[in-house]
């Protein structure tokens, strides 16, 4: 031993240098020296190929003695009971130490004898060519087939090499026999994948002890084979059998065979359930079903099934293949209602579309319809050409048996997301469609047409109301509509039931097979509307759009081919007050969708006439689908449907919801709109109709004016003094957010149709501005249309509205001869109640959409009829606040403030604009005064009053302002004096809580001076200046510069003739503020003392001049000097 070590490096590379190649002798690679062991010896014979021998030769003494040898040389585990003749015998002979090993108790020597088998048999070596396929039929499939028995023991080896070698051994051998028979035509054509009768004749002898082997291994429950390599060759060779063995033999093994296949169908290795699939179509096109499968058909099913949901696009592909063979050699009724139904389910809405269209072909061809088949191997069902197949044929069956439970499966794919699966999905359904109707014909020996058929206009209508878009080219085909019209009530019900599945796939599913199914039924629905409608009307607020979507394209439909006398009663009847009643008579008791109905929506009670808001708003949604689709078709609405309808829509409990709900509010305008485009010029051909109409779109709109209305009031503006009126700046924004609303557009616009249908009835003439707005397509219609309703209906307003002294009048008298009484019976269900939110809203959009001269006409009744609710102090603040702003905003407009003023005169300020200024303890009370005021100081503002009723309204008759000087200090404590204006003015402008209110206070006093100040009695001049003087010294400045303008307009007002000493106060109270640290107050204040240095320019001077020498700022001081200097020089 070297006394030098070893460095590190060098043992790394003595270990990994490749080792050298042990020169192995013997057979199966054996090393020589293994001699002496039992059944092994290292002697080698070789004999000659099998090219060098004859390929024929006679059986002589000579070789059958050399049979008798070899026989007597076989020995091992493996012996055979018979040995093979001439050159197969010879060849047994090299393999047999091989095959002795394969039963080795070495694991090690096992595996390496079963890959030398493997080699030699069919790749050859230097001392054993490759077997010859006569070789491997005498070797494995013609008995005795000494090698059949030791490979299928091997089966069931410790060893997974082992199990692996020997299932390839039998696949190769197998397929190399069928190969030379196909090649040699000893069994005919193999055209449609038979083979010759020699290699299916041999492949029978295999049967017998490889297909148990193989039910044990893969067809029992535990599975005992772990290895899905080894099951996936399991499955190969069950596929090799079932399509090259005889179906007589197969047939003996089918129970065997087919728990093989449940087996693979269940495997997670997804080549293996696909290879499962195949077998099961081999077996499907070989085998005779009542003998061979009918007995296993359940169990294949069930195991079938579930892969249909595989991730795999492949598997779920393979699946239905299988499926299709299954189905079509004869599976029965029973299963495929039990089975195939509810696992075909799910795949219409399968993500891959070559799994839903191959779904769709299998499911028209098990339906008659002479469809491709869904795979290569199904093409073959109709048997094989050398007769064994014949007995494989199912029994001739009726496929219209299968149509009720099949035909909504292949329905869904109509209205597949992918244009051609839907249009490959129409086709197979008319494809069906004719197969049934002949198949029916043919029953009934006659020819059955469509009863009633419509002319081919209507039904382009029809259809094209629908708005069906892709797949459809117009009208389905006859045969399938005859189909589904047929069915329609055995299919209604389920697609109805699945509108309210739990999950969304299964609702999506339901809605688009409802759909389809309506579309070729057309008017076959209106015998099932009892059940259809209720299911629309709750399916129509589905949280998934799709559903929602579908469910609408569903209410197009009936509405377009279901004639309005079917289904128009029954949504009334739901619709009307006497919901409880009605409802159990239509049958529509819509449950609102949990996932978007609240518990505040959903509580019935009074005011809705005992609907939830939600239900009535998806009655609605599907009401006007149906007018919509119905218009479009044109269809027939008779006149007492239509008076009806408008009845319904006009109703007290849906006003009310559309007051305080939004959207029932867009889906009743939608059913308005889309009955006045369906009934056309009958909306205005009588009364019962276009009164009913007009209410609603009044309404509507006002609920649009109410709504800008509140987004004002939530972002006030602060009032400015010297504005034209308060609430200029506010009407401008409520104008600008309806100008803004689409649905007080479309309110509008519906208006304007309306009062076009109704010029040939009533007494006003067309408007050519209306019709220019028609025409032209402006974004805000004209109010003109809208206008002329009012017109129209005067007497309803006058009587229903404003329930007043003028309701006796001849006023009352709408132009076109309806008296007040006769309008308020064309509404029966509608009872205005003053203070409501329905009779605020209708109010609020006549007046606004009222003529001016119309508004002078409802002056006085709108008047006494808003007065007592302003002016109790009992009515909710909400309404004399909404009320309030209604006056302001009518007097804010160029063209009905004036009528306004004019038609009420000195009942708007005493009624109307007083009251509400009485003073109450309470902020909310402050806001009602604000709105009183806000609404004075616009009336003021814009001049509308007339001077007199002004000064009426400031010094009313038998007040003390009003009496003669000599009597008004006698009549000062009079308590049964009348109070004026001034007095509710005057605590307005010492009101506490608002800045803004003493601001428009101060406002109002300077236009009430400026209208009717000349006029006024010494004593309410003594009574105001004082209480203005009181705001100069106000917290807030710009109070304080309101105020100087307030007392600028009094001294003008009250002019040179009036008193000095009087005149003395009132410059006294001023001139400290132009000494104000304030500049604007210091030139307010000034401007107020220039006005009375013009009009007293004495009493004027001499104040001034007594507080010059202590002011700051003498400038102020000098200029009204100098103006009384001037004034006094003129």
């Amino acid at each position: 031993m070297s006394g030098t070590k070893k460095s590190v490096d060098e043992i790394w590379k003595e270990l990994n240098a490749p080792k050298k190649t042990t020169q192995r002798t013997g057979v199966a690679g054996l090393a020589v020296g293994l001699g002496g062991l039992p059944g092994i010896t290292s002697i080698v014979r070789t004999l000659p190929s099998a090219s060098s021998m004859p390929s024929t030769a006679p059986a002589t003494a000579s070789s059958t003695s050399h049979t008798a040898h070899g026989a007597a040389s076989v020995s091992g585990p493996h012996q055979a009971a018979a040995v093979p003749t001439g050159d197969a015998a010879a060849y047994l002979a090299t393999l047999q130490r091989t095959i002795n090993c394969l039963a080795d108790p070495d694991r090690g020597l096992r595996r390496t004898a079963a890959s030398t088998l493997q080699d030699k048999l069919f790749k050859g070596d230097a001392a054993t060519p490759a077997a010859t396929p006569a070789q491997l039929r005498a070797l494995l499939a013609e008995p005795p087939a000494p090698l059949l028995r030791p490979l299928v023991a091997m089966m069931s080896d410790s060893v997974e090499r082992c199990r692996a070698v020997a299932l390839t051994v039998l696949l190769d051998g197998g397929k190399a026999i069928v190969d030379a028979a196909q090649e040699q035509g000893t069994a005919g054509a193999a055209a449609g994948g038979a083979v010759g009768a020699g290699g299916v004749e041999a492949l029978a002898a295999v049967l017998a002890d490889v297909v148990p082997e193989m039910a044990r291994r893969f067809g029992a429950l535990p599975v005992q084979e772990p290895a899905e390599e080894v099951r996936l060759q399991i499955i190969q060779l069950a596929a090799l059998l079932l399509e090259a063995a005889p179906p007589p033999a197969l047939t003996r093994f089918a129970p065997d065979l087919a728990a093989v296949l449940c087996r693979g169908l269940e495997d997670g290795f997804p080549d293996i359930k696909k290879a499962a699939c195949s077998c099961i179509e081999s077996a499907c096109r070989r085998l005779p079903f009542s003998e061979a499968l009918e007995a296993a058909a359940e169990r294949l099913l069930t195991s079938l099934a579930p892969n249909l949901q595989h991730q795999h696009s492949r598997v779920r592909l393979a699946a239905i293949q299988a499926l299709d063979a299954l189905v079509a050699a004869g599976t029965p009724m029973s299963l495929v209602e039990g089975a195939v139904v509810p696992a075909l389910r799910p795949v219409g809405h399968d993500r891959a579309q070559q799994v839903r269209e191959a779904a769709f072909t299998a499911l028209a061809r098990w339906m008659g319809h002479d469809a491709p088949s869904t795979s290569p191997a199904a093409a073959a069902a109709a048997g094989e050409g050398d007769g064994a197949g014949v007995g494989a044929q199912a029994a001739p069956r009726d496929a219209r048996a299968y149509v009720p439970s099949l035909l909504p499966l292949l329905l869904i794919g109509v209205s597949d997301p992918q244009p051609g699966t839907a249009e490959l999905a129409l086709r197979l359904v008319e494809g069906v469609g004719a197969a049934w109707a002949a198949a029916e014909d043919a029953a009934s020996a006659s020819t059955s047409a469509e009863a009633g058929g419509a002319a081919a206009e209507e039904l382009a209508l029809r259809v094209a109301a629908c708005s069906l878009g892709a797949p459809y080219g117009g009208r389905p085909g006859d045969g399938a509509r005859r189909m589904v019209r047929a069915l329609l009530t055995e299919q209604l019900p389920p697609l109805v039931k699945g509108l309210s599945e739990w999950t969304a796939g299964l609702r999506v599913a339901a809605a688009r097979g409802l759909h389809t199914s309506l579309v070729l039924a057309e008017d076959g629905a209106a015998a099932h509307l009892k059940q259809l409608l209720p299911a629309l009307c709750s399916a129509i607020a589905d949280e998934e759009v799709e559903v929602a979507s579908h469910v609408m394209a569903c209410v197009h439909v009936v509405g377009a081919h279901v004639s309005a006398e079917d289904w128009l009663p029954r949504m009334l009847d739901a619709l009307s007050a006497t919901t409880s009643a009605a409802a159990a008579a239509s049958g529509i008791t819509p449950v609102a969708d949990a996932a978007t109905t609240g518990a505040s929506t959903t509580t019935a009670g009074p005011s809705t006439g005992g609907m939830s808001i939600t239900q009535r708003t998806q009655t609605l949604v599907v009401l006007s689908g149906l007018l919509h689709a119905a218009g479009r078709a044109r269809r027939r609405l008779p006149p007492p449907l239509l008076a009806r309808l408008a009845a319904a829509l006009a109703e007290e409990p849906m006003l009310a919801a559309a007051a305080e709900h939004g959207a029932v509010r867009q889906q009743l305008l939608a059913a308005t709109v889309n009955t006045l485009s369906w009934a056309g010029a009958a909306a205005g051909a009588a009364a019962d109709v276009a009164l009913p109409l007009h209410v609603v779109l009044l309404q509507l709109y006002g609920s649009e004016l109410a709504a800008a209305a509140a987004a004002v009031r939530a972002a006030p503006v602060p009032f400015v003094g010297g504005q034209r009126g308060s609430g200029a700046a506010a009407a401008a924004a409520a104008a600008a957010a309806v100008a803004a609303s689409p649905s007080a557009v479309a309110a509008l616009g519906a208006m304007g149709t309306l009062a076009a249908a109704c010029r040939g009835r009533g007494g006003t003439a067309g408007n050519a501005d209306a019709e220019a707005d028609a025409s032209s397509g402006a974004a805000v219609p004209s109010t003109s249309g809208a206008a002329e309703l009012v017109d129209l209906h005067r007497g309803w307003i006058l009587s229903a509205l404003l329930d007043g002294p003028a309701t006796t009048t001849a006023a009352a008298t709408a132009p076109d001869g309806l008296t007040a009484a006769g309008a308020l019976l064309l509404l029966p269900g509608w009872r205005a109640r003053p203070g409501d939110a329905t009779w605020m809203c209708v109010l609020r959009a006549a007046l606004h959409t009222a003529s001016p001269a119309a508004v002078a006409g409802l002056a006085p009744a709108l008047v006494a009829a808003v007065g007592p609710l302003v002016g109790d102090k009992d009515q909710p603040a909400s309404l004399r606040l909404s009320l309030l702003e209604l006056l302001d905003g009518l007097l804010e407009d160029a063209e009905r403030g004036p009528a306004l003023a004019s038609g009420a005169g000195l009942a708007l300020i005493t009624d109307a604009l007083m009251p509400p200024l009485v003073w109450h303890a309470g902020k909310t009370a402050a806001a009602v005064r604000y709105a009183a005021v806000t609404a004075l100081a616009t009336l003021l503002g814009r001049r509308l009053p007339d001077p007199q009723h002004v000064l009426l309204a400031v010094e009313p008759p038998g007040s003390v302002a009003a009496l003669p000087p000599v009597a008004q200090a006698g009549a000062a404590t009079a308590a049964a004096a009348p109070q004026g204006l001034l007095p509710l003015l005057t605590a307005s402008l010492d009101e506490d809580w608002y800045t803004d209110l003493r601001l428009a206070a101060c406002y109002v006093a300077e236009q009430l001076l400026e209208v009717a100040g000349p006029a006024l009695s010494d004593a309410s001049r003594r009574a105001l200046y004082p209480e203005l003087h009181k705001r100069l010294d106000d917290a807030h400045n710009s109070v304080r510069v309101a105020a100087c303008g307030a007392l600028r307009a009094f001294v003008r007002a009250a002019g040179p003739a009036y008193c000095d000493t009087n005149s003395g106060y009132l410059v006294a109270g001023v001139i400290i503020h132009m000494d104000d640290s304030d500049p604007a107050v210091q030139e307010a204040a000034c401007s107020v003392l220039l006005e009375a240095a013009a009009m007293k320019p004495g009493v004027t001077g001499a104040e001034v001049r007594k507080v010059r020498d202590r002011f700051r700022s003498k400038h102020y001081c000098d200029r009204v000097l100098a103006a009384c200097g001037d004034k006094q020089q003129q």
